[in-house]
């Protein structure tokens, strides 16, 4: 008998984890997340409280099935394997959907990928309908036995790895500049850092001619399908369009191999040109795309 129960403690991260590596053994990159984003989503700023946001769904104690993460802007990610229980967890997840929906002033928006049909059929059958915005693109790329050579950067600049926790503080900062975001202190980037799975040879940087911090790219590593992931990516203001970016995704893709990735991924909002353009100079190429549902009927 299935069930849904409220998010515990990192144990159920864990648990999670291991049902996402699942889905990728099975499905490849059409899962709607990866191990990584786990921990980035959990971990990216000190407004997430997880056992509010988060539902696990069970078949019995310890055997996690699916589960569904709420977002204060009103997104609800969801997630099933295997995908044969798919239209049990819509109609289990879709009362602690409105429940959440009731607690915000946003619009509920549920996401699924455009591949996982079982799950769209589900949700479609108990009145949810496909939104008019824009959609999350899923990147892929396949690791050569060669990795590509590095792009050129302007003079000056240079790419490398975070030192470590005394730069920590400049590694939060180009990530709020970057975004435009104030979330990511340096107080919840140093939880990051301290976390399982986040791996210092994979956050990388580019410095700036005067050593401070111009754009970042933050890697993940999924050994046991030999996946590698950037989640997030993001470059300041002033120094956007001199290749920044671009030379940090190649030097990912190197390490990432040199530690036994056999291919890589990335994300994209798809109302966002020109992300999607860089990374597909990086040699990325949309496989999926991640659907937005709102409830037409509640």
């Amino acid at each position: 008998m299935f069930c849904l129960r409220p998010y515990r403690d990192v144990a159920d991260l864990n648990t999670m984890a291991r049902l996402v590596a699942q889905a990728w053994a099975e499905r490849g990159p059409h899962v709607e997340c990866a191990m990584g984003d786990l921990t980035w989503r959990l971990l990216r700023n000190a407004q997430v409280r997880p056992r509010e946001d988060i539902a696990l769904w069970e078949r019995a104690p310890g055997q996690l099935a699916g589960f569904a993460w709420a977002y204060n802007n009103g997104d609800v990610d969801l997630f099933v394997h295997p995908l044969v229980h798919a239209d049990a967890f819509a109609e289990d997840v879709r009362p602690w959907v409105r429940a959440r929906h009731e607690r915000t002033t946003q619009p509920t928006t549920v996401w699924a990928l455009e591949s996982n049909g079982p799950l769209l059929a589900a949700l479609q059958r108990r009145g949810w309908r496909r939104t008019t915005g824009g959609c999350y693109l899923h990147l892929a790329q396949p690791l050569p036995a060669v990795p590509s050579p590095p792009s050129s950067l302007p003079a000056g600049y240079r790419v490398r790895a975070v030192r470590g926790p005394e730069e920590v503080a400049a590694r939060a900062l180009v990530h709020r500049r970057g975004f435009g975001s104030e979330r990511v202190t340096t107080e919840v980037y140093a939880r990051l850092m301290e976390a399982p799975g986040y791996q210092p040879a994979l956050d990388l940087v580019a410095e700036a001619p005067d050593g401070s911090l111009a754009a970042c790219a933050l890697g993940w590593l999924d050994e046991a399908n030999a996946v590698g992931e950037f989640e997030p990516v993001a470059c300041a203001p002033e120094n956007r369009r001199r290749g920044l970016v671009r030379a940090l995704l190649h030097e990912g893709l190197r390490r990432m191999h040199t530690l036994g990735a056999k291919q890589a991924i990335v994300y994209a909002f798809a109302d966002n040109p020109a992300s999607l353009a860089l990374y597909q100079s990086a040699g990325f190429t949309v496989v999926d795309r991640n659907l937005g549902h709102t409830l037409a009927s509640p």
